[in-house]
């Protein structure tokens, strides 16, 4: 590491950190980090807001800070990309105490970190079902499939999906929390994002895939969730929808 290399790091580790000190080796006084520091928290504050607008919407503007500025106290960017920012606000958001009268708004926030990943992902070419055609039919079960970096499964013990739809523009919000939980899928098609609830089979087949599980053992897991669950035609939606990226024996 060179020497403005291993400056530009210590300057940004004291940018990152709580404790109001400079160090003297790197020739800051304490008020101008502070103007550095200060601006970073914003931006980090910022950033979260813009990833998590229905969050903020249910908790409101003025809470959605503070929530923002805890989780930036605790959780350094460690990337230029602020899109690759605050990954980790639902898990932080499921043990901070000042929410949990709010038991769902963790895999909300979950949700919404979903759709972010989603629109931001690099464009991949989809896997072809014709790609298939040279494997032996007796292979299938052992094949695991990758989905794409703009698609995720997610599963929830909360009706996630309506709640984050009721809060899109033009929409009404009218969920009932008792209703039971939820299983989303994220995915983007010409730019869009799109956020959908699954049916339990294709559900589990989703979250077993993304999950590295070889297609029998997936194809099992979709049939235990819906005895009448169709897994050809879960497939051919698959592919169809282009959320598969590629495959492995």
């Amino acid at each position: 590491m060179t020497p403005e290399v291993r400056w530009q790091a210590e300057l940004l580790e004291l940018i990152a950190r709580q404790e109001q000190l400079a160090d003297a080796a790197l020739g800051l006084n304490p008020a101008g980090l502070a103007v550095y520091r200060n601006n970073y928290r914003v931006g980090l504050i910022e950033t979260l807001n813009m990833i998590y607008p229905v969050t903020r919407q249910i908790v409101g503007e003025e809470f959605m800070t503070g929530l923002a500025r805890e989780y930036s106290k605790q959780y350094a960017s460690y990337s230029g990309n602020l899109h690759r920012y605050g990954g980790s606000f639902g898990d932080f958001l499921r043990d901070f105490p000042p929410v949990q009268t709010l038991p769902y708004l963790a895999d909300v926030a979950q949700l919404e970190w979903a759709v972010h990943r989603s629109y931001y992902a690099i464009d991949q070419t989809p896997l072809a079902a014709a790609t298939l055609s040279s494997i032996d039919p007796e292979q299938f079960s052992q094949l695991r499939f990758s989905l794409t970096d703009s698609s995720r499964a997610l599963s929830s013990s909360w009706p996630v999906v309506s709640i984050w739809q009721g809060h899109q523009p033009g929409q009404t919000l009218n969920v009932d929390l008792a209703a039971g939980g939820e299983q989303a899928l994220v995915s983007r098609h010409a730019g869009k994002v799109s956020v959908q609830a699954q049916a339990a089979g294709m559900a589990a087949l989703l979250l077993a895939l993304q999950d590295g599980l070889p297609l029998g053992e997936a194809a099992g897991l979709a049939l235990a969730a819906q005895d009448d669950f169709d897994l050809q035609a879960g497939l051919a939606l698959l592919f169809a929808d282009g959320l598969l990226s590629h495959y492995q024996l």
